[in-house]
């Protein structure tokens, strides 16, 4: 199978390989060879000769997902050492922020060599993917050494399952060599039972994503202080937001700004190395773009210009950042893309709106909306007015970020019930010496 599965590769790489070109000589391209060795499957070896967790999140999102089990395994299993991989380059940079002093290193490319010469190198005694992320050699490299993978706050798109269903039924099983299945919802727990996974390796844990939420608000005074916005004005803050979006944020910004002429904009794309096609929309729309990086290398602390955008080109200040805000709009949302996490803001109470698209995060929008904790806009028409309607009325406003708050608070717990899963792996290896194997 390992054969065939890497023939396919070859195959597809052949048929592909001038559009991956195309994405790699640019300038801005380049970040898609960072890592590359490890990628390959050359990461350093693991020094250390206690039992290993390797804990797998693709990217920024899964990796915060990831904090509140890091830290529950540590204090329930401290004789296993945890490593870390991801796959994008974003998730590195807050991984290794995140996580000092643990070994942080790319997911190896699902040749099957490339996949063994890492086992061989982490050796690890459990794997945990956050979310799903499958890929059949590596979970056939895991399944022959006798290492169980864990999925963790997992959760399976109709999409998937389709994708899933054919792959089962035509030619292999990779995902039924994972060991467990902790799910966020019941939605994605029968779809793992029609994919033919035993009741019993399944658990409705809910998602981790509200435990590593703080509930604490960042101190927003001193923020913005910091970023230079006036403690009168208000502040309507774009986070995540992708290509299209800072567009409609600054239509609806100046056509705000008439009525409210003290309004701030702050724009966080999602990908900083959007900055300067950004930068030019906000020129374009007759504005002032102050970049952050320019601030904190300058030291300013200066106000920052009348009607001046400031547009964040750093990584890993957003979740700060939202304390500054007024009223907060999450991207990935008006464009068909399937949603930014929306629970950041909310957590700390901001009122925030977003757009239509949010297959990714369904789950905790249909409990936020079920609350009247978060509003959703049909698209760009209706942006404006949703923004209207909150800086209008503070109080209203401030009334949904609460119960925003409140829902998400009676969503915790997912974390304890994950480890508690992960708990009785252990347990059960502990009796016979050896980690439980399926039969596939």
């Amino acid at each position: 199978m390992r054969s065939i599965v890497d023939f396919a590769y070859y195959g597809a790489l052949w048929l592909i390989w001038p559009y991956l070109l195309a994405r790699v000589l640019p300038a801005r391209g380049r970040r898609h060879l960072a890592g590359m060795r490890e990628r390959l499957g050359a990461c350093a070896p693991r020094p250390g000769s206690r039992p290993c967790i390797w804990i797998h999140g693709v990217s920024v999102g899964e990796i915060r997902a990831a904090a509140p089990l890091v830290a529950a395994l540590e204090r329930a299993h401290p004789e296993f050492e945890v490593v870390l991989s991801t796959t994008t380059g974003t998730g590195q940079e807050v991984a290794k922020k995140s996580f000092p002093g643990k070994q942080v290193f790319f997911w190896p490319f699902d040749f099957s060599w490339a996949v063994r010469r890492v086992f061989e190198r982490v050796r690890p005694d459990l794997v945990i993917l956050v979310e799903l992320e499958i890929w059949p050699n590596f979970l056939g490299e895991a399944f022959r050494r006798r290492v169980p993978v864990v999925l963790a706050n997992g959760r399976i798109s109709e999409k998937s399952f389709r994708g899933y269903k054919l792959v089962r039924s035509w030619l292999f099983d990779p995902i039924g060599r994972l060991a467990r299945f902790c799910v966020q919802t019941d939605v994605y727990a029968d779809r793992f039972r029609r994919l033919g996974i035993p009741d019993e390796l399944i658990e409705v844990t809910g998602s981790v994503k509200y435990d590593q939420l703080s509930l604490k608000e960042t101190d927003g005074p001193a923020v913005r202080r910091e970023v230079g916005v006036g403690e009168d004005e208000v502040v309507l803050l774009g986070g995540s937001t992708h290509p299209g979006e800072e567009r409609a944020l600054l239509r609806a910004y100046v056509g705000l700004r008439a009525r409210l002429p003290g309004l701030r904009l702050i724009l966080v794309p999602r990908h900083t190395e959007r900055t300067p096609d950004v930068q030019r929309e906000i020129v374009e729309a007759g504005a002032t773009a102050v970049l952050r990086t320019e601030r904190l290398k300058s030291g300013a602390t200066a106000p920052l210009p009348p009607g001046a955008v400031l547009l964040v080109d750093t990584i890993g200040e957003l979740g700060r950042l939202y304390g500054a805000a007024n009223v907060v709009f999450v991207g990935g949302s008006l464009i068909p893309h399937g949603g930014q996490n929306i629970l950041e803001p909310v957590a700390i109470g901001k009122p925030t709106v977003f757009g239509p698209s949010y297959e990714n995060f369904k789950e905790p929008v249909d409990r936020l909306l079920a609350a009247g904790g978060a509003r959703m806009v049909g698209g760009e028409p209706e942006l404006e007015r949703a923004l209207a309607d909150l800086l209008a009325d503070p109080t209203a406003a401030k009334a949904m970020g609460e119960r925003g708050r409140q829902a998400i608070l009676t969503a915790r717990g997912a974390t304890d019930r994950t480890i508690r899963v992960i708990s009785g792996l252990v347990a059960e290896r502990s009796q016979s010496g050896r980690w439980p194997r399926r039969r596939v």
